[in-house]
């Protein structure tokens, strides 16, 4: 049996890799997230979806499979309340020596 090298993620794959921007990347993946599961609980065609938001359904797509990385996190909650999504934003004193950010789907 070979031995495997291998790294523990900091549990934020874009810090992992280098990113400046990994907490925004972080949060921003979250959001796109909760925005997928959103997608798919509306019943809604993309094509429906982006009517809704106001844009292309290729753009819709390209946000699905992961390209968002222009998008502000501003402009994901839009597309959230424009899917009749509430945004709640709570901040609290960190629980560990690192402060987290978690977004919750409900």
């Amino acid at each position: 049996m070979s031995n495997l090298n291998y790294t523990v993620s900091s549990g934020n794959v874009y810090d992992d890799i280098g990113l400046n921007d990994s907490a925004e990347m972080k949060m921003k993946a979250q959001a796109v997230m909760i925005l997928s599961k959103a997608i798919a609980a509306s019943g809604m065609t993309q094509a429906e979806v982006a009517a809704v938001l106001g844009i292309d359904q290729p753009k819709i797509s390209k946000i699905l499979r992961g390209q968002f990385r222009s998008l502000s996190l501003d402009k994901i909650f839009s597309y959230l309340t424009a899917l009749d999504k509430d945004i709640n934003i709570t901040v609290s004193d960190k629980s560990e020596d690192i402060g987290h950010t978690h977004m919750h789907f409900v």
